[in-house]
């Protein structure tokens, strides 16, 4: 390492050499763990639609929700497919172009001060307050259009220089400025920033200030001219401009404006020290470091020196400068601060901001460029000489670094856990009738909401072509009670539009799921569950919901298929231990196949593993009666009664199932008197 190190402390690094060193940070930033990543957040119902449904399913979801930006998905995902790996390189090449076309538009802007232009596209690519990079089919497409706006820029600062190649690259640039302002809102207002480069790249050329602004405005006014008759369809022709998100700013200053200019003024200023000053500490901040493994805060300890090595000597010996630093610095410290400002606007008129917290740190996406501005600048001015700079520099590089590989294995965490869910979820439910209701606990899953999770379901019990018609849904009672899922009583209707595809059912088809690691998923019965004190107050209310008749086993005849889990997506089965024999004895115990659940229960004791929740030796305990086996059944009432008396209302309903559904027998008689003396049940 040492030797490598005096290698490149003597080598001098030009400034074409960027772009590789951008390749190398984008690698290490966010590709060490990309192998065990997966789809998540909106990944899924965009993977899902595009695989099941196609270019149709995509045009209808984006119909009302940024069409022309949909248009791009309908050419990538035929293209890359559904494997979540591809997805991840590319959404990482697209950053990475990205921060290239940032790089090349800040070199125009300042071709004599290029360690500026290197540090800004340096702190894009580690970006600190953005932590969605890993949702890599939504954000892969957030970056094709940074990247085209970052090279429309680009390509008006060097038509400047190319006079003979000024219209062809006004008009490319034209052409890419359309492509950032049909596409979304996120960016749109940024195109305000381009007569302000204009002007500080003609400072050479047009020293006199009125000639300059002149001749910035003739550059602008084409671009001018397509953004405000851009902004005008936008705002008056476009119906679906206010589909998800209403201007509240306008509303609460007609009602009480001076409540809302100071509420609009601290939000302001709650958003800028988000992006400016909060997000660059956040990679600090190392008692995360707790949430990692010890193999984990070896591989980051690493990473952060061998980033921190090598960017410190990269900076150290890039090309020499020519002009004074302070002059330029000063311009971007300036330009990061508008650039900033302007770019809250789209989500302070509709009275939200960044946030640190995932998802709302999406909306600081549009700040990237300025606050990467706004730090180089800063630190360029710090008086603290040769050595002080770049590595105070390389120590925010190494640092935020290791902060995006703490944020992957949190991903890599769900993705891991999002997969057992389903797969236990598959062995008990081999077979599930359309039009289920699949209603479930908060997941302790952060990057998925019960959304997300919906397509994953119909991906693995719907394997037929998809129309317009969803055959399952995914519903969280907590978010969803009271709207789409409209009481938890018999007989209403559940209707959802998921934008690509209706879904229809009823509150009489619900199957009510529990999983909370490491025990094991549980379908919920209602007659046992309804007082369950192990499960909260909402969760016994939805038990008494739960119906068992859309599940059907593999051994049943019928037209429904039985569940598949995409290989890509989910990978081999995994190693059959205590919740596989639970989901299967429980699922033979739904169907009445009491030798079968007494012989998963042989298997699974024998495993070594053990249950990790009481309720997970309710089928056995069933089974070994209806078999004749009461001292095993007494045996596991006892342990799951030891474990917690909350379990002694379950125990007392599960045994008076027992004594309805078993033949008389003395060793029944005597098995049920001695368990009503131990749980006092009333009979």
């Amino acid at each position: 390492m040492s030797t490598i190190l005096r290698k490149l402390a003597a080598t001098r690094f030009p400034s074409i050499s960027l772009p590789f060193a951008l390749l190398g940070l984008c690698l290490f930033s966010y590709g060490l763990l990309i192998p065990t990543l997966g789809f998540y957040w909106d990944d899924f119902p965009f993977a899902w639609i595009a695989e099941k449904m196609g270019a149709d399913g995509l045009e209808r979801y984006f119909s009302t929700n940024r069409p022309f930006w949909g248009l791009l998905f309908q050419v990538t995902t035929p293209i890359l497919g559904s494997e979540p790996l591809r997805w991840q390189l590319f959404a990482i090449f697209w950053r990475w172009l990205a921060a290239c076309a940032l790089g090349s538009m800040l070199y125009l802007v300042w071709p004599r001060t290029q360690k500026l232009a290197a540090w800004s596209s340096l702190f894009f690519v580690v970006y600190p307050g953005f932590n969605q990079q890993y949702i890599s089919l939504v954000y892969s497409h957030f970056f094709i259009i940074l990247a085209a706006f970052f090279t429309s820029f680009a390509c008006t600062l060097l038509a400047l220089r190319r006079p003979r190649l000024f219209w062809p690259l006004t008009v490319l640039g034209l052409l890419l400025s359309a492509v950032n302002l049909l596409s979304m809102e996120y960016f749109f207002l940024l195109e305000l920033l381009r007569p302000i480069l204009v002007w500080i790249a003609l400072r050479d050329e047009v020293p006199d200030w009125r000639a300059r602004v002149k001749r910035t405005v003739i550059i602008w006014l084409p671009y001018l001219l397509l953004f405000l008759s851009l902004g005008v369809w936008r705002a008056f022709f476009f119906q679906f401009q206010t589909e998800n998100y209403q201007p509240l700013l306008l509303e609460n200053l007609r009602t009480d404006p001076v409540k809302a200019l100071v509420d609009l003024a601290r939000l302001i200023f709650a958003s800028l020290w988000t992006v400016l000053v909060a997000a660059w500490a956040r990679p600090f901040n190392l008692s995360t470091l707790t949430e990692l493994g010890s193999r984990s805060v070896l591989v980051y300890a690493f990473l952060i020196l061998l980033t921190g090595s090598f960017t410190a000597v990269y900076i150290l010996r890039f090309k020499q400068e020519e002009e004074s630093r302070s002059r330029a610095a000063l311009q971007a410290v300036l330009f990061g601060l508008l650039a900033s400002f302007i770019a809250g606007w789209p989500f302070w008129l509709i009275d939200i901001g960044p946030s640190a917290h995932f998802p709302s740190d999406r909306f600081s996406l549009p700040f990237i460029l300025g606050t990467s501005l706004f730090l180089a600048g800063l630190i360029a001015l710090l008086p603290f000489g040769k050595w002080g700079r770049p590595l105070i520099f390389a120590a925010i590089i190494a640092f935020s670094t290791g902060y995006q590989f703490q944020t992957a294995n949190a991903y890599r965490q769900d993705w891991e856990f999002q997969q057992r869910f389903f797969w236990q979820m598959s062995w008990r439910i081999p077979k599930l009738q359309p039009g289920t209701t699949i209603v479930t606990n908060d997941l302790p899953l952060h990057y998925y909401s019960d959304n997300s999770l919906s397509a994953p379901l119909n991906w693995i019990y719907d394997q037929e072509e998809a129309g317009s018609e969803m055959a399952y849904m995914l519903f969280y009672p907590s978010a969803r009670l009271g709207s789409k899922l409209p009481a938890l009583v018999k007989g209403e209707p559940i209707n959802v539009d998921y934008l690509a595809a209706d879904f229809t059912g009823s509150t009489s088809q619900i199957v009510v799921v529990f999983y909370d690691p490491p025990a094991c998923l549980r379908v919920l019965d209602r007659r046992l569950d309804a007082d369950n004190l192990m499960i909260s107050p909402l969760m016994r209310y939805a038990a008494t919901l739960s119906t068992t008749s859309p599940i059907q086993s593999t051994d049943e005849i019928g037209g429904v298929q039985a569940a598949r889990l995409p290989t890509h997506l989910y990978g081999a089965e995994p190693e059959h231990t205590w919740c596989y024999y639970f989901e299967k004895a429980d699922l033979a115990r739904q169907t009445g196949d009491w030798d079968q659940v007494a012989s998963l229960g042989e298997q699974a004791f024998a495993t070594g593993d053990y249950p990790n929740d009481p309720s997970e030796r309710i089928p056995f305990i069933e089974g070994y009666a209806h078999t004749g086996n009461w001292q095993r059944a007494i045996e596991l009432t006892g342990e799951a009664q030891a474990i917690t008396p909350a379990m002694e209302p379950v125990l007392c309903h599960l045994w008076n199932r027992i004594s309805e559904s078993t033949p008389s027998s003395p060793e029944k008689e005597a098995a049920i008197q001695s368990i009503s003396v131990t749980l006092s049940c009333s009979r």
